[in-house]
């Protein structure tokens, strides 16, 4: 994907102030495929945090319902105000992952932005 600018259709939030990280080789539990957002997949990490993940960021094991952590991943989404101009740096299965202008970054759903 090449980089594109969007600008914010409206109000997006941060709710999770400690966003999971996760790094190749950890290993997580898997649970329930979001209904919503298909390929996505919900993980807890080993110190119980959780999010959901792209499914190609894990390999499942089949171990107890465990799987490991192919590339690196960050569940931090990004905050914006309707209006704002962000830059999208890649997309995963109607998520993008974004800069503001402040150099801040992190994932905003595609229904939150307009081509800018």
């Amino acid at each position: 994907m090449k980089n594109r600018r969007y600008t914010a259709n409206s109000d997006y939030t941060v709710v999770d102030r400690s966003p999971l990280q996760l790094v190749p080789g950890d290993v997580v539990t898997l649970g329930p495929e979001d209904q919503s957002w298909p390929g996505w997949v919900w993980v807890t990490s080993a110190d119980r945090r959780g999010s959901y993940v792209p499914a190609e960021v894990i390999e499942a094991r089949g171990e107890e319902g465990t799987a490991v952590v192919r590339q690196a991943f960050s569940a931090r989404d990004l905050s914006v105000t309707r209006g704002e101009s962000v830059e999208a740096l890649r997309e995963v299965r109607g998520w993008l992952w974004c800069r503001n202008a402040a150099g801040e970054e992190g994932w905003l759903p595609e229904f939150v932005l307009g081509a800018g």
